[in-house]
């Protein structure tokens, strides 16, 4: 293997702003700096020194500039930062001037936080967390990559990971040694048992953090002046959908994001669901039904009595039924709201929030389809060395754990491929 390189990074946004940040980390980080930045003498580690930035030694800015020795540093590496006014020609300047120094190059995405992974400051849960806490845009978004950030959902891994260890130690420890090990056995099943329950609860809760990640898709549905444009209108705030007491105003789906208790939401208007209807209002009738089979939660809009029509349009879990234009009747029972007074608003904010799972926000879910992929080959492991104990041998049920111990290495990075790790760091921005 060739020598180490220096990598050098703008860390900010392209745009310009009261701050930009260039970043470099490896052996000549410091080095590199000096050339452009006026350090004293003695560089003391975690200080803001102030600094003169020169590019061929005229002065371009007045910065900060800070020092991070290896091994602690957020790549484990020697770590440069240059906090400079946020003109992103100025930086563009400073960088040229970086990466033409012997043994500096330019970073690849996400290169900072591979190197955080290889030196093994993070691991990869971790570093997945650093992308999606940037990438995020709702509340409950920042509070499920904060959480994996910390090292939550890397501890409830480890957690399993002991668990399917400790179990398969001992199933080996008889296979190696039946006249030592007399007895051993003995519980096997129940302690699988548990595993298996710790395994599924994980992928129970990162099935529904996963519509953190990507936003979750709410649909209004029902007959036609049901009230659910105007439910539409008071839920974003707004008077996107028209609204009038003539049957079939809605002809299209209508969208609008949202954020409901922090979580991104898609909320959609459809044309309302009725037999007889002129061929433009047929056509925004099929939309509507195209539109539910992609809904995360069907909401069904009707006024008292009238669902039972229209269950058969989406299936029970993914449907909620709400008794629409509560104002005109007040003793309907059931959760009831009226769009035009905002009667039952917050009681179906908070029923919709508790649906589509956000009470996971801020919890230690997976969130990643990669994350939640393989916790189910571990799932399928574990389930599979379980059923043996009770029909195969214990060679066999041996063989299930250690597939299991695979999959979770793969899983946190502890075995991942330069493929995988090509793939995931391939998605960060270059800076980070």
């Amino acid at each position: 293997m060739g020598a180490v390189s220096t990598i050098a990074a703008i860390a900010t946004g392209p745009a310009a702003g009261g701050i930009g940040i260039i970043r470099l980390s490896g052996p000549v980080a410091l080095e590199a700096a000096r050339v452009v930045a006026r350090f004293p003498s003695v560089v003391r580690p975690r200080f803001a020194h102030r600094v003169e930035v020169r590019v061929d030694e005229q002065v371009v800015d007045d910065g900060l500039a800070l020092f991070f020795p290896s091994p602690r540093s957020f790549t484990g590496e020697e770590v440069v930062e240059l906090h400079l006014h946020g003109s992103p020609r100025l930086l563009s300047l400073v960088l040229g001037v970086l990466v033409r120094h012997p043994g500096v190059r330019l970073a690849d995405p996400g290169e900072f936080t591979r190197r955080a992974f290889l030196s093994g400051r993070i691991d990869l849960v971790r570093a997945e967390a650093v992308a999606d806490l940037i990438a995020a845009e709702s509340e409950a978004q920042v509070r499920a990559a904060a959480a994996q950030v910390s090292g939550a959902l890397s501890a409830r891994f480890e957690s399993i990971g002991a668990q399917v260890l400790a179990v398969r130690a001992d199933v080996e420890g008889v296979l190696d040694f039946p006249d030592e090990a007399d007895g051993a056995e003995q519980g096997l099943a129940g302690r699988l048992d548990a595993v298996v329950a710790s395994i599924e609860a994980l992928v129970a809760d990162g099935e529904r953090g996963a519509l953190l990640r990507r936003g979750a898709r709410v649909v209004l549905f029902g007959p036609t002046n049901a009230g659910k444009s105007t439910l539409f209108n008071r839920l974003i705030g707004d008077g996107r959908a028209l609204v009038d007491s003539e049957p079939g105003t809605t002809r299209d789906a209508l969208e609008a994001r949202v954020e409901l208790g922090g979580l991104a939401v898609t909320l959609v208007d459809t044309a309302g669901l009725r037999d007889g209807a002129g061929r433009l209002e047929a056509l925004g009738i099929e939309r509507s039904r195209a539109v539910l089979r992609g809904a995360d939660l069907a909401v069904l809009v009707a006024p008292p009595g009238a669902h039972a029509s229209y269950r058969a349009e989406v299936e029970e879990a993914r449907r909620l039924e709400v008794v629409s234009k509560a104002d005109l009747f007040p003793q309907a029972e059931g959760l009831a709201v009226s769009g035009v007074t905002g009667v039952g608003l917050e009681a179906l904010r908070e029923v919709l929030l508790e649906r589509l799972g956000a009470g996971v926000a801020g919890a230690a879910v997976v969130s990643s389809e990669r994350q939640l992929e393989g916790l189910r080959r571990v799932l399928t492991a574990v389930r599979a060395a379980r059923e043996a104990v009770d029909v195969a041998t214990l060679e066999v049920v041996g063989g299930e754990l250690g597939l299991a111990v695979d999959a979770l290495a793969e899983l946190t990075g502890a075995d991942a491929s330069r493929e995988l790790l090509d793939a995931i760091f391939a998605r960060f921005c270059i800076g980070k």
